[in-house]
């Protein structure tokens, strides 16, 4: 169930965001992955092999400096055995004059002749076990008794580490003489070496740009530093634990710039460490640097190839969302809607076959809609012939008789309203049961109002009836009969009447346009609601399916106002005539753009303006309402 809800959401996703997962998921993340692997793997193979690398050179720096002792041992081995030395060593202090002779022997020919060219000896004496002793160099100045006892019954020879001669470091060497028939110790040759040879074994050693490697010996002092004011200095204890703990290996030490990476080798001769201290961003500065190379270009592939697919991406998604808000916009009506059709890809092919469908589904709907205009002009047609049927069953001379009866009546007793309102009703039908399709002016569809007027006043006293016209251009105006009063008829019911409001003014506006001469309708009841007005609007511009307006019919033919379910049909089994009625009687007769139009329509009145054309177009006058005309039995 987990399964499938998920597979849900993914297929729910857009390709735009499919497209990017993939390119992330299949390419950004195993290269991430693999390159953060091969970061870490590299940089400890570099480290591993800069560190042994930096242990061989400790290793064979450790193995230089033994071989330096042991050369300088092998060295002395001739002299324990000469016979001059012999002779001194069983010598006593009171053999005078031979002891003087020997020592100058010793002193002039023998050690010049054996140390020429040592430049690393500082000071030799040889001291027998009776206390003679005779010197080379500076060594008399440091000699020192307790020397002899730092030697052990098995050691016959040792190095025992940095002494100072005055302000002058020297490294002390001892080696035992043997007598080779006591078997005991006969005397002792002490060597003083000077710091040149340790100096040039630490300088031919370069560890990085700010590394350096020291000399300790065994008693934990530096022997040899890159910082001479180190020398003879002891190290602390526990950094000497750890140097003493195993014959060789290095640890990390922080300092305050950098962490250092401490490598060490104790030798097995004298018990002397050579330590290097190299920091660790300097342990393979080159590698680490190509390393970084390496990552810097292949991220910068890497982001490369994703904007690439990225654009690319972006680039067909975006088409799609394109014909997609295109499709939206087509599915709510808007056929007008076309598709780029530059490209010639895939895209550009559905886009093509989009505009197809869609031209094909516009001439569908106007195929539609001129069959309907048919069929509501048929429709029409009916209504006219019932209307003609109904007229043709009355009998206009018994009506005209019966009203002319009625008038006589009131003129004998003195009645005038009645007399007047019999008069313009007889008017009415007179002018009523003529032929509807007649075609008339403009000033006898005014001239039979003015007769609807009369009995409108006679009801309402109050009532304004304010005509302003071009009274001249009114017979060139053509009409069609029974289009004004309907909607006049309308004010009254629905503006004044169905809100219980006395009707108090009517007003009849001409204007002259470019395409005809508009009437409006003006009166300052409530008008109908926003809703009903859109559907009236709708159905007005031509899209019948227009709904809403139905409900206000503004005018009825004098037998009564329609209330149709449908904003574009009256109801035909209750004979009434509205607004779309009106409206699609001159559309048929006159054509585009005549027509009615619902001008305004709200809390303080309804405006509805009626176009008609010209028979000819006439001369406009001054400022195109010199002819108007009010009504003279109310103040406009």
């Amino acid at each position: 169930m987990r399964i499938q809800t998920l597979y849900k959401r993914l297929s729910g996703l857009s390709i735009q965001t499919k497209m990017n997962v993939l390119i992330i998921g299949l390419l950004g993340l195993p290269f991430f992955i693999f390159g953060l692997l091969w970061f870490q793997k590299s940089t400890e193979t570099i480290e591993t092999n800069a560190r042994q690398y930096n242990q061989e050179l400790i290793r064979q720096t450790g193995g230089h400096l033994d071989s330096y002792f042991r050369d300088l041992e092998r060295s002395t081995f001739p002299l324990v055995s000469h016979p001059l030395i012999q002779q001194f060593m069983s010598l006593s202090p009171t053999d005078t004059f031979e002891l003087v002779k020997i020592k100058s022997a010793i002193e002039q020919e023998l050690l010049p002749n054996f140390f020429f060219g040592r430049t690393d000896i500082y000071g030799f004496s040889i001291v027998s076990r009776n206390g003679i002793s005779t010197n080379y160099g500076n060594a008399g100045r440091i000699f020192a008794a307790d020397l002899l006892d730092e030697l052990k019954d098995d050691e016959t020879y040792k190095v025992m580490g940095l002494r100072l001669d005055g302000s002058t470091p020297v490294v002390t060497v001892i080696r035992k003489f043997w007598d080779t028939q006591a078997y005991q110790t006969a005397g002792f040759i002490i060597i003083d070496l000077n710091m040149t040879p340790f100096s040039r074994i630490v300088s031919n050693i370069k560890l990085g740009q700010t590394g350096h490697l020291s000399i300790i010996d065994s008693e934990g002092k530096i022997v040899e530093h890159t910082d001479p004011a180190l020398w003879g200095k002891a190290i602390p204890e526990e950094e000497l634990a750890t140097l003493r703990s195993q014959t060789e290996g290095y640890y990390e030490k922080k300092t305050d710039q950098d962490t250092m990476l401490v490598m060490f080798h104790r030798s097995a001769l004298n018990g002397w460490i050579i330590v290097s201290e190299v920091p660790l961003r300097e342990l393979a500065g080159k590698l680490i640097a190509m390393r970084n190379i390496s990552l810097w270009v292949g991220s910068c592939l890497i982001v490369f190839v994703l904007l690439v697919l990225g654009a690319f991406s972006l680039h067909l998604t975006r088409s799609l969302q394109l014909l997609q808000r295109l499709m939206y916009r087509a599915e709510n009506g808007e056929l007008n809607v076309l598709a780029p059709e530059k490209r010639y890809d895939e895209i550009g092919r559905l886009n093509r076959s989009f505009n197809k469908m869609v031209g094909e589904i516009r001439r569908l709907i106007e195929v539609v809609h001129a069959s309907e205009l048919k069929e509501k002009e048929l429709e029409l047609r009916q209504k006219e012939a019932m209307l003609l049927a109904m007229q043709s069953q009355i009998n206009p001379h018994f009506l005209y008789n019966t009203l002319e009866a009625i008038n006589s009546y009131a003129v004998v007793e003195g009645v005038l309203p009645i007399s007047n309102m019999t008069t313009a009703l007889a008017d009415l039908f007179r002018y009523s049961v003529g032929d509807p399709k007649e075609a008339v002016t403009l000033e006898e569809e005014l001239r039979h109002l003015s007769s609807y007027f009369e009995i409108q006043k006679e009801r309402y006293r109050s009532l304004e009836v304010d005509i302003r016209t071009d009274e001249h251009l009114l017979p060139y105006v053509r009409a069609v009969r029974l289009i004004v009063q309907p909607i006049v008829e309308n004010a009254f019911t629905h503006g004044y009447e169905k809100h219980k409001l006395k009707p108090s003014y009517i007003g009849l506006h001409g204007e002259i346009r470019e395409n005809g001469y508009v009437l409006s309708v003006v009166d300052k009841g409530k008008g109908m609601p926003p809703e009903r007005k859109a559907g009236y609007d709708r159905l007005f511009a031509g899209n019948p399916d227009a709904g809403g307006g139905a409900e206000y019919e503004r005018g009825s033919s004098p037998q009564g106002s329609d209330a149709a379910s449908s904003a574009a049909q009256p109801a035909a089994g209750r004979g009434r005539i509205g607004l779309s009625n009106v409206h699609q009687r001159i559309r048929l007769v006159f054509g585009e753009p005549y027509g009615i139009t619902i001008r305004q329509s709200g809390e303080i009145g309804t405006r509805i303006d009626i176009l008609l054309p010209f028979l000819a177009k006439p001369a406009r006058s001054g400022d195109g309402t010199s002819g108007a005309r009010e009504n003279s039995g109310q103040d406009g």
